[in-house]
Parts: structure tokens; sequence; C-alpha cells
């Protein structure tokens, strides 16, 4: 995919990132993401994606999904050469797969998302106290064997719930965009605000 000189306009702030440049913006626009987890820890996620250019995010929220549909025209509104939809997307590649877990609900559905054959790379937050990030690329053995992100039992929710679900969207936005030549799986836990990252060989 080449960029257009409409898109060089629009996404220009990200492309003079170092490490992402023009083709970070390539692989944003015909990247296939799903994004899941209950439609408050979402919203954010979701227009911080739809306005840095990924082609395309299928959207899997658990609990309830009242307003959501008026998310969803905001965010189409926000880019329209992104597509927003909202089911499963177990089926077809998936290039990154974000998990939000901020409830058990948004648990259950992190959980059926693992085992998906399709999904290339994953980024999992845990928005419990005191919250972590796994960050699994593609190529990585199952997220299982690699956090326990998805142990049951979800418990009070961080004080940082918020800033943890941005910064996993970061992390998201990195994978995507090809920041890091060879990215290696890793856990990113919290204190509070504060962060230790752990690098899993």
């Amino acid at each position: 995919m080449t960029l257009t000189d409409a898109q060089i306009e629009r996404y220009s702030r990200q492309i003079i990132v170092p490490r992402v440049g023009g083709r970070g913006q390539e692989r944003l626009l015909a990247a296939r993401m799903l994004l899941a987890g209950d439609a408050r820890d979402i919203e954010a996620p979701l227009a911080y994606l739809v306005g840095a250019g990924v082609g395309t995010i299928a959207v899997r929220l658990s609990g309830d999904q009242d307003g959501f549909t008026e998310k969803i025209a905001a965010a189409r509104e926000l880019n329209a050469g992104v597509s927003v939809t909202v089911g499963d997307e177990s089926e077809g590649r998936v290039d990154l797969a974000l998990l939000i877990v901020g409830s058990e609900a948004a648990r259950k559905v992190a959980d059926e998302i693992v085992s998906y054959r399709e999904v290339r790379a994953r980024v999992v937050a845990r928005l419990d106290a005191p919250g972590k990030i796994a960050v699994i690329p593609g190529g990585s053995p199952s997220p299982r064997t690699v956090d326990a992100s998805m142990h049951p039992g979800v418990g009070t929710r961080s004080e940082a719930a918020d800033f943890i679900a941005m910064l996993a969207t970061a992390e998201a936005f990195k994978l995507i965009a090809g920041y890091a030549e060879n990215p290696s799986r890793a856990t990113i836990e919290f204190d509070g605000y504060e962060t230790r990252v752990r690098v899993h060989p």
C-alpha cells in the first residue's frame, strides 16, 4: 500500500515520529485489529486507534452495549478511512487483538479470543489492582504460557485503570506499526502509576 497525498497530510504528525514513518503508517492502514472489553474501557482506545488510522477494527463488547452504537458512529465520523464493526472476528486474519480486562465479563471474552488461531499478536491489559499489561508479539508462544494475565477472578479496579488501558493501546500501536524491529514478549507491572517492565526470553 502506498500512502496518498491526503493520507500523508492527515497522518503527518505520526509519520514524522522516529521508527514509525511512512512504512509504519502503511502497516497501520493495512492492519486488521480486534478490540475487546467493556464499553467504558474501550471507548478512549477506540477513538485513539481510529484517529491513528488502523485500517479495520472489529469491536467485541462484553456486557452492556447500550449507547455504544453512537460511539461507533462517532468513530466512523472521526476517520472515514477506517472500518469499525461490532462483532466477532474469530474468522480470518487478525493482526493484533487488544484485550482490555476490567471485569469478569471482559475476562471471559478475552479468554475466548486468546484461543483464536488467526490472531498474530496480542496485548492484554488487566485493569484490576495492581494492574498489568502483557505484550505478546506475533510468533510468540501461546499467551497462556507467557503470563497469568487471563487467570480467573477480576479484583478491585486499579486507580490507574484508564492510564493502563491507554498505555496498552500505545503498545498495540507500536506492534502494528513495527516500531521495534524484533519486539520481545514483555509484562508491564504497575504500582499506582509507577511501572516495571519484565522482558521474557
